[in-house]
Protein backbone atom coordinates (compact mmCIF):
# COMPACT_ATOMS: atom_id res chain seq x y z
CA UNK A 1 0.00 0.00 0.00
CA UNK A 2 1.36 3.40 -0.92
CA UNK A 3 0.01 6.74 0.16
CA UNK A 4 0.32 10.49 -0.28
CA UNK A 5 -0.94 13.49 1.63
CA UNK A 6 -4.46 13.23 0.17
CA UNK A 7 -5.13 9.92 -1.58
CA UNK A 8 -4.34 6.39 -0.46
CA UNK A 9 -3.86 3.86 -3.25
CA UNK A 10 -3.42 0.09 -3.28
CA UNK A 11 -1.64 -2.33 -5.58
CA UNK A 12 1.18 -4.87 -5.83
CA UNK A 13 -1.04 -7.71 -7.03
CA UNK A 14 1.09 -10.51 -8.45
CA UNK A 15 -0.09 -13.67 -10.14
CA UNK A 16 1.82 -16.70 -8.79
CA UNK A 17 3.62 -18.33 -11.70
CA UNK A 18 7.00 -19.67 -12.71
CA UNK A 19 8.36 -17.88 -15.74
CA UNK A 20 10.52 -19.81 -18.18
CA UNK A 21 12.75 -18.68 -21.04
CA UNK A 22 11.44 -16.74 -24.06
CA UNK A 23 8.25 -15.84 -22.24
CA UNK A 24 7.10 -19.46 -21.98
CA UNK A 25 5.58 -20.85 -18.78
CA UNK A 26 8.08 -22.82 -16.76
CA UNK A 27 6.22 -26.07 -17.34
CA UNK A 28 6.32 -25.62 -21.13
CA UNK A 29 10.00 -24.64 -20.97
CA UNK A 30 10.83 -27.79 -19.02
CA UNK A 31 8.95 -29.95 -21.51
CA UNK A 32 11.10 -28.46 -24.28
CA UNK A 33 14.29 -29.87 -22.71
CA UNK A 34 13.68 -33.49 -23.86
CA UNK A 35 12.80 -32.13 -27.29
CA UNK A 36 16.11 -30.25 -27.54
CA UNK A 37 18.02 -33.31 -26.36
CA UNK A 38 16.25 -35.44 -28.98
CA UNK A 39 17.10 -32.98 -31.77
CA UNK A 40 20.77 -32.95 -30.72
CA UNK A 41 20.90 -36.74 -30.75
CA UNK A 42 19.35 -36.78 -34.22
CA UNK A 43 21.99 -34.36 -35.47
CA UNK A 44 24.72 -36.54 -34.00
CA UNK A 45 23.30 -39.50 -35.93
CA UNK A 46 23.16 -37.28 -39.07
CA UNK A 47 19.38 -37.60 -39.23
CA UNK A 48 19.07 -34.03 -40.45
CA UNK A 49 15.60 -34.24 -41.97
CA UNK A 50 14.10 -35.82 -38.87
CA UNK A 51 15.89 -33.27 -36.68
CA UNK A 52 14.53 -30.34 -38.69
CA UNK A 53 11.00 -31.75 -38.68
CA UNK A 54 11.08 -32.41 -34.94
CA UNK A 55 12.44 -28.92 -34.25
CA UNK A 56 9.75 -27.27 -36.38
CA UNK A 57 6.98 -29.25 -34.68
CA UNK A 58 8.39 -28.37 -31.26
CA UNK A 59 8.61 -24.66 -32.06
CA UNK A 60 5.04 -24.62 -33.41
CA UNK A 61 3.72 -26.51 -30.37
CA UNK A 62 5.53 -24.20 -27.94
CA UNK A 63 4.50 -21.11 -29.88
CA UNK A 64 0.84 -22.07 -29.72
CA UNK A 65 1.11 -22.11 -25.92
CA UNK A 66 1.86 -18.37 -26.06
CA UNK A 67 0.36 -17.07 -29.31
CA UNK A 68 -2.90 -19.01 -28.95
CA UNK A 69 -3.61 -17.65 -25.46
CA UNK A 70 -7.04 -16.07 -25.10
CA UNK A 71 -8.48 -14.77 -21.83
CA UNK A 72 -5.61 -16.34 -19.95
CA UNK A 73 -6.17 -19.80 -21.46
CA UNK A 74 -3.86 -21.41 -23.97
CA UNK A 75 -5.26 -23.31 -26.91
CA UNK A 76 -4.37 -26.56 -25.14
CA UNK A 77 -6.24 -25.68 -21.93
CA UNK A 78 -9.33 -24.68 -23.90
CA UNK A 79 -9.25 -27.96 -25.83
CA UNK A 80 -8.83 -29.92 -22.61
CA UNK A 81 -11.73 -28.11 -20.93
CA UNK A 82 -14.09 -28.64 -23.86
CA UNK A 83 -13.01 -32.26 -24.23
CA UNK A 84 -13.57 -32.94 -20.55
CA UNK A 85 -17.03 -31.39 -20.75
CA UNK A 86 -17.94 -33.50 -23.78
CA UNK A 87 -16.90 -36.65 -21.94
CA UNK A 88 -18.90 -35.56 -18.90
CA UNK A 89 -21.95 -34.96 -21.08
CA UNK A 90 -21.55 -38.34 -22.79
CA UNK A 91 -21.58 -40.05 -19.37
CA UNK A 92 -24.60 -38.01 -18.28
CA UNK A 93 -22.72 -36.50 -15.34
CA UNK A 94 -23.79 -32.99 -16.33
CA UNK A 95 -27.40 -33.75 -15.38
CA UNK A 96 -28.59 -33.84 -11.78
CA UNK A 97 -32.06 -35.07 -10.90
CA UNK A 98 -32.99 -35.26 -7.21
CA UNK A 99 -36.02 -36.37 -5.28
CA UNK A 100 -37.79 -39.73 -5.11
CA UNK A 101 -37.58 -40.21 -8.89
CA UNK A 102 -34.05 -38.87 -9.19
CA UNK A 103 -30.51 -40.18 -9.05
CA UNK A 104 -29.92 -39.52 -5.36
CA UNK A 105 -29.97 -42.90 -3.55
CA UNK A 106 -32.02 -41.73 -0.54
CA UNK A 107 -34.44 -39.65 -2.62
CA UNK A 108 -33.44 -36.37 -0.98
CA UNK A 109 -32.66 -32.97 -2.50
CA UNK A 110 -29.05 -32.71 -1.38
CA UNK A 111 -26.62 -30.33 -3.02
CA UNK A 112 -24.88 -31.70 -6.13
CA UNK A 113 -21.21 -31.75 -7.02
CA UNK A 114 -18.47 -30.94 -4.54
CA UNK A 115 -20.98 -30.08 -1.81
CA UNK A 116 -22.73 -33.46 -2.00
CA UNK A 117 -20.81 -34.99 0.96
CA UNK A 118 -21.53 -31.99 3.18
CA UNK A 119 -23.40 -32.00 6.48
CA UNK A 120 -24.92 -29.12 8.45
CA UNK A 121 -25.29 -28.93 12.23
CA UNK A 122 -26.00 -26.24 14.81
CA UNK A 123 -23.96 -25.42 17.90
CA UNK A 124 -23.46 -22.59 20.40
CA UNK A 125 -20.44 -20.32 20.75
CA UNK A 126 -18.71 -19.24 23.97
CA UNK A 127 -21.57 -16.81 24.74
CA UNK A 128 -24.32 -19.32 24.00
CA UNK A 129 -25.25 -17.79 20.64
CA UNK A 130 -26.26 -20.44 18.08
CA UNK A 131 -24.34 -20.82 14.82
CA UNK A 132 -24.48 -23.24 11.91
CA UNK A 133 -21.45 -25.36 11.05
CA UNK A 134 -20.92 -26.86 7.60
CA UNK A 135 -18.80 -30.01 7.48
CA UNK A 136 -17.34 -31.15 4.16
CA UNK A 137 -16.30 -34.69 4.98
CA UNK A 138 -13.97 -35.48 2.08
CA UNK A 139 -11.83 -32.35 2.49
CA UNK A 140 -12.18 -32.31 6.31
CA UNK A 141 -13.28 -28.69 6.17
CA UNK A 142 -15.53 -26.87 8.62
CA UNK A 143 -17.17 -23.59 7.64
CA UNK A 144 -18.97 -20.93 9.64
CA UNK A 145 -21.00 -18.26 7.81
CA UNK A 146 -21.28 -14.69 9.10
CA UNK A 147 -23.88 -12.17 7.99
CA UNK A 148 -22.76 -8.55 7.91
CA UNK A 149 -24.73 -5.32 7.63
CA UNK A 150 -22.30 -2.76 6.18
CA UNK A 151 -23.31 0.88 6.17
CA UNK A 152 -21.59 1.65 2.85
CA UNK A 153 -19.46 4.68 2.11
CA UNK A 154 -22.22 7.28 1.79
CA UNK A 155 -21.57 10.34 3.98
CA UNK A 156 -18.35 8.73 5.26
CA UNK A 157 -15.15 10.73 4.95
CA UNK A 158 -12.19 9.27 3.09
CA UNK A 159 -10.04 8.97 6.21
CA UNK A 160 -12.63 6.70 7.80
CA UNK A 161 -12.85 4.60 4.63
CA UNK A 162 -9.07 4.21 4.51
CA UNK A 163 -9.13 3.10 8.14
CA UNK A 164 -11.78 0.47 7.36
CA UNK A 165 -9.74 -0.87 4.44
CA UNK A 166 -6.66 -1.07 6.68
CA UNK A 167 -8.60 -2.98 9.35
CA UNK A 168 -9.94 -5.37 6.69
CA UNK A 169 -6.40 -6.06 5.53
CA UNK A 170 -5.36 -6.65 9.13
CA UNK A 171 -8.31 -9.04 9.59
CA UNK A 172 -7.22 -11.07 6.57
CA UNK A 173 -3.62 -10.98 7.77
CA UNK A 174 -4.71 -12.32 11.14
CA UNK A 175 -6.31 -15.32 9.40
CA UNK A 176 -2.91 -16.14 7.90
CA UNK A 177 -1.41 -16.44 11.38
CA UNK A 178 -3.72 -19.36 12.11
CA UNK A 179 -2.78 -22.39 10.04
CA UNK A 180 -6.21 -23.94 10.62
CA UNK A 181 -7.89 -21.31 8.40
CA UNK A 182 -7.69 -22.53 4.81
CA UNK A 183 -10.01 -20.03 3.15
CA UNK A 184 -12.44 -17.17 3.48
CA UNK A 185 -14.92 -15.51 1.17
CA UNK A 186 -17.09 -12.40 1.02
CA UNK A 187 -20.31 -12.65 -0.97
CA UNK A 188 -22.33 -9.55 -1.86
CA UNK A 189 -25.71 -10.60 -3.27
CA UNK A 190 -28.24 -8.24 -4.81
CA UNK A 191 -31.82 -9.11 -5.68
CA UNK A 192 -35.16 -7.33 -6.18
CA UNK A 193 -36.93 -6.67 -2.91
CA UNK A 194 -40.06 -8.79 -2.53
CA UNK A 195 -41.77 -6.15 -0.40
CA UNK A 196 -42.58 -8.59 2.42
CA UNK A 197 -40.60 -6.69 5.05
CA UNK A 198 -42.16 -3.31 4.23
CA UNK A 199 -45.65 -4.80 4.14
CA UNK A 200 -45.26 -6.50 7.50
CA UNK A 201 -43.77 -3.39 9.08
CA UNK A 202 -46.64 -1.20 7.87
CA UNK A 203 -49.31 -3.67 8.93
CA UNK A 204 -47.76 -4.00 12.38
CA UNK A 205 -47.81 -0.23 12.93
CA UNK A 206 -51.20 0.57 11.39
CA UNK A 207 -53.79 1.37 14.07
CA UNK A 208 -57.40 0.31 13.76
CA UNK A 209 -58.85 3.82 13.99
CA UNK A 210 -56.60 5.26 11.26
CA UNK A 211 -58.29 7.66 8.87
CA UNK A 212 -59.25 6.60 5.38
CA UNK A 213 -56.79 9.09 3.91
CA UNK A 214 -53.90 7.68 6.00
CA UNK A 215 -54.81 4.13 5.00
CA UNK A 216 -54.94 5.09 1.32
CA UNK A 217 -51.56 6.82 1.46
CA UNK A 218 -49.82 3.98 3.27
CA UNK A 219 -51.32 1.37 0.92
CA UNK A 220 -50.05 3.36 -2.07
CA UNK A 221 -46.59 3.55 -0.49
CA UNK A 222 -46.46 -0.20 0.00
CA UNK A 223 -47.78 -0.90 -3.50
CA UNK A 224 -45.42 1.50 -5.30
CA UNK A 225 -42.27 1.33 -3.18
CA UNK A 226 -42.44 -2.18 -1.75
CA UNK A 227 -40.62 -3.79 -4.67
CA UNK A 228 -38.82 -0.81 -6.14
CA UNK A 229 -35.45 -0.93 -4.41
CA UNK A 230 -33.04 -3.87 -4.43
CA UNK A 231 -32.05 -5.81 -1.35
CA UNK A 232 -28.33 -6.25 -0.68
CA UNK A 233 -26.99 -9.08 1.48
CA UNK A 234 -23.39 -9.52 2.59
CA UNK A 235 -22.10 -12.80 3.98
CA UNK A 236 -18.62 -13.90 5.02
CA UNK A 237 -17.61 -17.57 5.10
CA UNK A 238 -14.55 -18.72 7.04
CA UNK A 239 -13.31 -22.27 6.43
CA UNK A 240 -11.20 -24.18 8.94
CA UNK A 241 -9.23 -27.36 8.41
CA UNK A 242 -10.27 -30.23 10.65
CA UNK A 243 -7.09 -32.25 10.10
CA UNK A 244 -5.33 -33.36 13.26
CA UNK A 245 -1.88 -31.99 14.08
CA UNK A 246 -0.34 -35.38 14.91
CA UNK A 247 0.89 -35.91 11.35
CA UNK A 248 -1.81 -38.43 10.43
CA UNK A 249 -4.26 -35.88 9.04
CA UNK A 250 -7.30 -37.48 10.66
CA UNK A 251 -10.56 -35.58 11.03
CA UNK A 252 -10.85 -34.16 14.53
CA UNK A 253 -14.62 -34.53 14.44
CA UNK A 254 -17.62 -32.21 14.53
CA UNK A 255 -17.78 -31.93 18.33
CA UNK A 256 -14.13 -30.91 18.70
CA UNK A 257 -14.22 -28.43 15.83
CA UNK A 258 -17.55 -26.94 16.97
CA UNK A 259 -16.08 -26.25 20.42
CA UNK A 260 -12.89 -24.77 19.00
CA UNK A 261 -14.67 -22.57 16.44
CA UNK A 262 -17.30 -21.56 18.98
CA UNK A 263 -14.62 -20.28 21.33
CA UNK A 264 -12.98 -18.23 18.57
CA UNK A 265 -16.17 -16.97 16.93
CA UNK A 266 -16.78 -13.97 19.26
CA UNK A 267 -13.27 -12.68 18.53
CA UNK A 268 -13.82 -13.02 14.78
CA UNK A 269 -17.08 -11.09 15.03
CA UNK A 270 -15.68 -8.34 17.22
CA UNK A 271 -12.66 -7.81 14.97
CA UNK A 272 -14.97 -7.19 11.99
CA UNK A 273 -16.64 -4.12 13.49
CA UNK A 274 -13.90 -1.73 12.41
CA UNK A 275 -13.70 -3.12 8.85
CA UNK A 276 -16.95 -1.51 7.68
CA UNK A 277 -18.94 -4.72 8.11
CA UNK A 278 -21.13 -3.00 10.70
CA UNK A 279 -21.63 -3.49 14.41
CA UNK A 280 -24.42 -6.06 13.97
CA UNK A 281 -22.36 -8.84 12.41
CA UNK A 282 -23.73 -12.19 13.49
CA UNK A 283 -23.19 -15.85 12.77
CA UNK A 284 -25.80 -17.51 10.57
CA UNK A 285 -27.77 -20.32 12.13
CA UNK A 286 -28.22 -23.65 10.40
CA UNK A 287 -31.70 -22.60 9.28
CA UNK A 288 -30.32 -19.39 7.77
CA UNK A 289 -27.82 -21.38 5.70
CA UNK A 290 -30.50 -23.78 4.48
CA UNK A 291 -32.87 -20.98 3.49
CA UNK A 292 -30.44 -18.83 1.50
CA UNK A 293 -29.03 -21.93 -0.23
CA UNK A 294 -32.51 -23.03 -1.28
CA UNK A 295 -33.24 -19.53 -2.57
CA UNK A 296 -29.99 -19.48 -4.56
CA UNK A 297 -30.92 -22.64 -6.43
CA UNK A 298 -34.52 -21.55 -7.01
CA UNK A 299 -34.87 -17.74 -6.79
CA UNK A 300 -38.56 -17.95 -7.69
CA UNK A 301 -39.35 -19.13 -4.14
CA UNK A 302 -37.59 -16.16 -2.52
CA UNK A 303 -40.87 -14.44 -1.59
CA UNK A 304 -42.33 -17.60 -0.04
CA UNK A 305 -39.13 -18.26 1.90
CA UNK A 306 -39.02 -14.70 3.22
CA UNK A 307 -42.68 -14.84 4.20
CA UNK A 308 -42.19 -18.15 6.00
CA UNK A 309 -39.11 -16.86 7.82
CA UNK A 310 -41.10 -13.86 9.05
CA UNK A 311 -43.74 -16.18 10.54
CA UNK A 312 -42.91 -19.65 11.91
CA UNK A 313 -39.85 -20.45 9.76
CA UNK A 314 -39.49 -22.49 6.61
CA UNK A 315 -38.81 -25.81 8.31
CA UNK A 316 -36.49 -26.83 5.48
CA UNK A 317 -33.58 -29.15 6.21
CA UNK A 318 -30.14 -29.41 4.62
CA UNK A 319 -31.34 -32.46 2.66
CA UNK A 320 -33.96 -30.21 1.01
CA UNK A 321 -31.72 -27.24 0.16
CA UNK A 322 -30.49 -28.46 -3.23
CA UNK A 323 -32.12 -28.26 -6.64
CA UNK A 324 -34.61 -30.72 -8.06
CA UNK A 325 -33.01 -30.51 -11.49
CA UNK A 326 -29.70 -29.10 -12.72
CA UNK A 327 -27.96 -29.13 -16.10
CA UNK A 328 -24.31 -28.08 -16.30
CA UNK A 329 -23.55 -26.76 -19.78
CA UNK A 330 -20.40 -25.22 -21.23
CA UNK A 331 -21.21 -21.57 -20.48
CA UNK A 332 -24.39 -21.70 -18.39
CA UNK A 333 -25.97 -23.62 -15.56
CA UNK A 334 -29.68 -24.50 -15.49
CA UNK A 335 -31.10 -25.14 -12.02
CA UNK A 336 -34.78 -25.58 -11.21
CA UNK A 337 -36.66 -22.60 -12.69
CA UNK A 338 -33.65 -20.38 -13.36
CA UNK A 339 -30.43 -20.26 -15.35
CA UNK A 340 -27.10 -18.84 -14.19
CA UNK A 341 -23.80 -17.87 -15.73
CA UNK A 342 -20.58 -17.34 -13.79
CA UNK A 343 -17.53 -15.30 -14.69
CA UNK A 344 -14.19 -15.75 -12.95
CA UNK A 345 -11.26 -13.41 -12.58
CA UNK A 346 -8.19 -14.50 -14.53
CA UNK A 347 -6.03 -11.39 -14.34
CA UNK A 348 -5.63 -8.16 -12.39
CA UNK A 349 -4.54 -5.17 -14.39
CA UNK A 350 -1.32 -3.61 -13.24
CA UNK A 351 -1.44 -0.22 -11.61
CA UNK A 352 -2.91 1.37 -8.54
CA UNK A 353 -6.38 0.94 -7.10
CA UNK A 354 -8.57 3.17 -4.98
CA UNK A 355 -10.86 2.10 -2.17
CA UNK A 356 -13.97 2.36 -4.40
CA UNK A 357 -12.62 0.19 -7.23
CA UNK A 358 -15.33 -2.48 -6.83
CA UNK A 359 -18.28 -0.10 -6.50
CA UNK A 360 -19.65 -0.50 -10.03
CA UNK A 361 -19.17 -4.27 -9.98
CA UNK A 362 -21.09 -4.63 -6.71
CA UNK A 363 -23.98 -2.39 -7.70
CA UNK A 364 -27.35 -4.06 -8.47
CA UNK A 365 -28.26 -4.65 -12.11
CA UNK A 366 -31.80 -4.60 -13.38
CA UNK A 367 -33.48 -7.47 -15.17
CA UNK A 368 -31.86 -10.29 -13.16
CA UNK A 369 -33.16 -12.52 -10.38
CA UNK A 370 -29.91 -12.68 -8.45
CA UNK A 371 -26.40 -11.30 -8.76
CA UNK A 372 -23.55 -12.49 -6.57
CA UNK A 373 -20.05 -11.08 -6.44
CA UNK A 374 -17.79 -13.30 -4.35
CA UNK A 375 -14.25 -12.49 -3.33
CA UNK A 376 -12.33 -15.65 -2.48
CA UNK A 377 -9.36 -15.45 -0.13
CA UNK A 378 -6.73 -18.05 0.71
CA UNK A 379 -4.39 -16.81 3.46
CA UNK A 380 -0.85 -18.07 3.01
CA UNK A 381 0.32 -19.54 6.34
CA UNK A 382 2.86 -17.35 8.10
CA UNK A 383 5.43 -20.14 7.88
CA UNK A 384 5.11 -20.25 4.07
CA UNK A 385 4.79 -16.53 3.32
CA UNK A 386 8.53 -15.90 3.36
CA UNK A 387 9.15 -18.77 0.92
CA UNK A 388 6.42 -17.52 -1.42
CA UNK A 389 7.86 -14.00 -1.47
CA UNK A 390 11.37 -15.35 -2.03
CA UNK A 391 10.12 -17.42 -4.96
CA UNK A 392 8.47 -14.33 -6.49
CA UNK A 393 11.66 -12.32 -6.00
CA UNK A 394 13.76 -14.98 -7.74
CA UNK A 395 11.21 -15.21 -10.55
CA UNK A 396 11.26 -11.43 -11.04
CA UNK A 397 15.07 -11.41 -11.15
CA UNK A 398 15.14 -14.31 -13.62
CA UNK A 399 12.58 -12.68 -15.92
CA UNK A 400 14.47 -9.39 -15.96
CA UNK A 401 17.81 -11.08 -16.67
CA UNK A 402 16.60 -12.52 -20.00
CA UNK A 403 16.79 -9.13 -21.74
CA UNK A 404 19.65 -6.71 -22.09
CA UNK A 405 17.34 -3.78 -21.40
CA UNK A 406 14.91 -4.29 -18.54
CA UNK A 407 11.46 -2.83 -19.14
CA UNK A 408 9.70 -0.50 -16.74
CA UNK A 409 7.15 -3.20 -15.94
CA UNK A 410 9.87 -5.67 -14.97
CA UNK A 411 11.59 -3.06 -12.81
CA UNK A 412 8.30 -2.34 -11.06
CA UNK A 413 7.72 -6.06 -10.48
CA UNK A 414 11.16 -6.40 -8.90
CA UNK A 415 10.55 -3.34 -6.72
CA UNK A 416 7.18 -4.73 -5.61
CA UNK A 417 8.80 -8.05 -4.71
CA UNK A 418 11.38 -6.30 -2.53
CA UNK A 419 8.68 -4.21 -0.87
CA UNK A 420 6.50 -7.28 -0.20
CA UNK A 421 9.48 -8.93 1.46
CA UNK A 422 10.01 -5.90 3.70
CA UNK A 423 6.33 -5.77 4.69
CA UNK A 424 6.25 -9.50 5.41
CA UNK A 425 9.29 -9.15 7.64
CA UNK A 426 7.37 -6.48 9.57
CA UNK A 427 4.44 -8.85 10.18
CA UNK A 428 2.19 -8.30 7.16
CA UNK A 429 0.19 -11.26 5.84
CA UNK A 430 0.12 -12.73 2.36
CA UNK A 431 -3.22 -13.63 0.81
CA UNK A 432 -4.21 -15.17 -2.51
CA UNK A 433 -7.54 -13.98 -3.85
CA UNK A 434 -9.95 -14.48 -6.71
CA UNK A 435 -13.33 -13.15 -7.84
CA UNK A 436 -16.42 -14.96 -9.14
CA UNK A 437 -19.46 -13.11 -10.51
CA UNK A 438 -22.67 -15.13 -10.86
CA UNK A 439 -25.80 -13.75 -12.47
CA UNK A 440 -29.08 -15.68 -12.30
CA UNK A 441 -31.91 -14.95 -14.74
CA UNK A 442 -35.32 -16.35 -15.47
CA UNK A 443 -34.53 -17.22 -19.09
CA UNK A 444 -31.53 -17.82 -21.30
CA UNK A 445 -32.54 -14.92 -23.55
CA UNK A 446 -31.46 -12.42 -20.88
CA UNK A 447 -27.75 -13.23 -21.22
CA UNK A 448 -26.74 -11.57 -24.53
CA UNK A 449 -26.88 -8.20 -22.77
CA UNK A 450 -25.01 -9.50 -19.73
CA UNK A 451 -22.22 -11.03 -21.84
CA UNK A 452 -21.01 -7.49 -22.53
CA UNK A 453 -22.11 -5.83 -19.31
CA UNK A 454 -20.42 -8.06 -16.71
CA UNK A 455 -16.91 -8.07 -18.27
CA UNK A 456 -17.14 -4.30 -18.72
CA UNK A 457 -17.98 -3.88 -15.05
CA UNK A 458 -14.93 -6.00 -14.27
CA UNK A 459 -12.77 -3.80 -16.48
CA UNK A 460 -13.90 -0.74 -14.55
CA UNK A 461 -12.71 -2.52 -11.41
CA UNK A 462 -9.41 -3.30 -13.21
CA UNK A 463 -10.29 -7.00 -13.11
CA UNK A 464 -10.44 -9.17 -16.20
CA UNK A 465 -13.31 -11.66 -16.14
CA UNK A 466 -13.98 -14.67 -18.33
CA UNK A 467 -16.78 -17.27 -18.40
CA UNK A 468 -16.15 -20.38 -16.32
CA UNK A 469 -15.77 -22.56 -19.41
CA UNK A 470 -17.06 -26.07 -18.73
CA UNK A 471 -17.13 -25.43 -14.97
CA UNK A 472 -20.34 -23.48 -14.49
CA UNK A 473 -21.75 -25.79 -11.80
CA UNK A 474 -18.53 -25.65 -9.78
CA UNK A 475 -18.26 -21.87 -10.12
CA UNK A 476 -21.90 -21.49 -9.06
CA UNK A 477 -21.24 -23.39 -5.83
CA UNK A 478 -17.94 -21.62 -5.19
CA UNK A 479 -19.74 -18.25 -5.40
CA UNK A 480 -22.15 -19.28 -2.65
CA UNK A 481 -21.07 -18.48 0.93
CA UNK A 482 -20.63 -22.14 1.79
CA UNK A 483 -16.85 -22.22 2.27
CA UNK A 484 -15.91 -24.21 -0.81
CA UNK A 485 -12.13 -23.84 -1.27
CA UNK A 486 -11.58 -24.96 -4.86
CA UNK A 487 -7.76 -25.49 -4.84
CA UNK A 488 -8.20 -27.98 -1.99
CA UNK A 489 -10.27 -30.17 -4.35
CA UNK A 490 -7.91 -29.99 -7.32
CA UNK A 491 -6.08 -33.11 -8.45
CA UNK A 492 -3.02 -31.03 -9.39
CA UNK A 493 -0.66 -29.92 -6.61
CA UNK A 494 -0.28 -26.18 -6.07
CA UNK A 495 3.36 -26.23 -7.20
CA UNK A 496 2.44 -27.87 -10.51
CA UNK A 497 -0.37 -25.34 -11.12
CA UNK A 498 2.14 -22.49 -10.68
CA UNK A 499 4.42 -24.06 -13.28
CA UNK A 500 1.54 -24.37 -15.76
Amino acid sequence: MSGSTSVVTYGNFVRPARQGVLGLPMGVALLCIPLVVGVVLMLVQTWYLAAVGTAVLGVVAAGLAVVGTRQGRSIYSRRLLLGAHRRKTARGDNLYVAGPAGKVPDGSFTLPGLMAPSALSQHADAFGTPFGLLHLRGARHYTVVLEAYPDGDALVDQARIDSQVAHWGAWLGQLALDEDVVGASVTVETAPDSGVRLTRMVQANLVEDASAFARTVIEDVVRELGTGSPIITTRIAVTFSGRSHDGRGRDRGVATMAEEIGNRLPVLLASLWETGAGTSVRACTAQDIVDFTRTAYDPTVATQVEQARAEDGTGLTWAEAGPTFADDQVEQYFHDRAVSRSWQMYEVREGQFHSNALTRLLEPNGGVLRKRVTLLYRPVPAGQAADAIEAELNNAIFTGSQKQQVSARQRARLAYAHKAGEEEAQGAGLVRFGVIVTVTCAAQADFPRLERLVPSLGNQARLRLRPALGNQAVAFQAALPLGLVLPEHSMLPAQLRDYL
